[in-house]
Parts: structure tokens; C-alpha cells; sequence
């Protein structure tokens, strides 16, 4: 199965053992993982732009809710795709390797949330 070897998708599934489906879903669990949403140097600017082209593409109603199960579409296009299209674009920016593209992406966070906040100048 193509989820199980997604590291994002593992780290909800994990989340969702060691927690239950209700609690990943609660604002606690998501202000608690502010981080793993984040597309890491590109900030939250980058989260907005690659949330709106991934709802565009992929459209919450025309998901099949069965695959993307426990999460649901707003959830899995934040906890899953959006960082998986960061760390594609991080692997092309920086021609690294899918592992190193994710520990650039978390160490990268904080920087893009303080250089690229989403109220920021013309995005306010």
C-alpha cells in the first residue's frame, strides 16, 4: 500500500495509535503539530499557496473519503499532501535525497514562519 511508505502519513497513523482519531482532530493536537503542517523554509506564505493549488486540484468533495480515512480532506491536504509537495520541492531546490529534504523541512520551520508569515506584507 502507497500510504504506508509515505513518513508523513506514518507519523499521523502513529498519532492516531497512540491518541485515537478523536484527538488528532481536536485544536490542541493541531496547534501541538503547527510544525509538521509546515512546508519548512517556504513558511506559511508557502503553505497558503500550495493549500489553494492543492484544493484546486484536488478538490475536498471529489476525495474518496474511505482512502483518505481517519483524516478528512482538509486534514489529510494539510497533515499529508502539503508537506509531501514541500519536501518534493525542497528535494528539487536542493538536490538532496527524500530523507534529507524532510530534516531540512523541519529544521527549516521556524525560519519560514518568521521570514514568510502568512500576514505578511502583500499577502496580508
Amino acid at each position: 500500500e502507497v500510504r504506508s511508505h509515505n513518513k508523513f502519513w506514518a507519523e499521523v497513523m502513529a498519532e492516531v495509535k497512540a491518541k485515537g482519531t478523536r484527538a488528532i482532530a481536536g485544536f490542541r493536537n493541531q496547534f501541538a503539530n503547527f510544525d509538521k503542517m509546515q512546508p519548512g523554509y517556504y513558511g506559511e506564505q508557502g503553505s497558503v499557496i500550495i493549500q489553494h493549488t492543492l484544493f484546486d486540484m484536488f478538490p475536498p468533495s471529489t476525495m474518496n473519503q474511505n482512502d483518505i480515512k481517519p483524516l478528512n480532506a482538509n486534514e489529510f491536504i494539510q497533515r499529508i499532501l502539503v508537506p509531501e509537495v514541500a519536501k518534493l520541492l525542497i528535494m528539487e531546490d536542493q538536490n538532496v535525497a527524500p530523507a534529507k529534504a524532510i530534516k531540512i523541512l523541519r529544521e527549516s520551520t521556524s525560519y519560514g514562519v518568521a521570514m514568510f508569515p502568512e500576514d505578511g506584507g502583500e499577502w496580508g
